[in-house]
């Protein structure tokens, strides 16, 4: 697994541009919140560890349940989308006792899924027209 070491979802919700996405994650219940700033961390870290990626949306749940411990979250069957394609990721993240920050984050990426299983995990190619 990768180890990360400059952890960034408190940096990207940090930005004037995530104002909305602050305000949503202040709305969901805390082990929502947990995945979410889980997801955003995802995101950065594939992008910086292989910047050919283009990580747009995480489902920590695609391929199978996560496990909620406490602010620890693991996901052993993740997916990312990157240029529309969808790729399988298991990672463990660690949340503040806050629900505000990720302070560890490791991850695994695995192999492209095959667009023919992409409904059976409700996984979509875009999320259609911008609001």
């Amino acid at each position: 697994m990768v180890q990360a070491t400059n952890l960034r979802s408190a940096t990207v919700l940090a930005d004037p541009r995530s104002a909305k996405a602050r305000k949503a994650l202040q709305e969901l219940a805390s082990s929502e919140r947990v995945v979410q700033l889980c997801n955003i961390e995802a995101m950065e870290q594939v992008h910086i560890w292989k910047p050919e990626f283009q990580p747009d949306f995480v489902v920590a749940y695609a391929m199978a349940d996560t496990k909620l411990s406490g602010q620890k979250l693991t996901a052993d069957g993740g997916a990312f989308r990157s240029k529309r394609q969808w790729y399988t990721i298991g990672f463990t993240c660690d949340v503040t006792a806050d629900l505000k920050e990720v302070v560890s984050f490791a991850f695994l990426v695995g192999d492209a899924i095959p667009k023919s299983q992409w409904e059976d995990h409700n996984l979509a190619a875009d999320d259609g027209p911008a609001d």
